[in-house]
């Protein structure tokens, strides 16, 4: 009787164990890292919104965008699957290089239900604080 009992409590144990890492290896969810890695050759900041632009090109000032952008190493779980986010009307911050046609990376801060987000196409959008969104929108007041 007992040794029925021991057998029955491993079985459940083993199956438990099974169930357990099936539903983790389903329900795994990718975790975005937000990364701007290449600031080598940043000569400027161009923000927009709207028709309102600003070009930033004080060594300062760029350092204090870059600063706020990278956080504290941001991950997430949510997805940007497009060029630019939807239904709102973000902040275009682009990093440009001595290069004027091309940017080094392009990434959109926005404020949505009372929320901010930093997105970068095609990895993640991120969370940040009312004072880092402020930090970075000041600059087209």
């Amino acid at each position: 009787m007992k040794r029925k009992i021991l057998i029955i409590a491993i079985v459940a144990l083993v199956l438990g164990g099974v169930f357990y890492i099936v539903k983790k290896m389903l329900t795994a969810e990718n975790l975005y890292t937000f990364n701007i890695s290449k600031t080598d050759g940043l000569k400027s900041i161009l923000l927009s919104k709207g028709t309102v632009q600003k070009k930033i090109t004080d060594l300062q000032e760029i350092e204090d965008i870059i600063y706020v952008l990278d956080g504290d190493g941001r991950t997430t779980k949510k997805e940007s699957i497009n060029d630019y986010p939807v239904g709102i009307k973000p902040i275009k911050v682009e990093l440009k290089s001595d290069n004027k046609k091309d940017s080094i990376a392009v990434i959109y801060i926005y404020e949505d239900n009372s929320l901010y987000y930093l997105e970068q196409p095609y990895n993640g959008i991120y969370q940040m604080s009312g004072d880092e969104y402020n930090g970075i929108a000041k600059y087209l007041r």
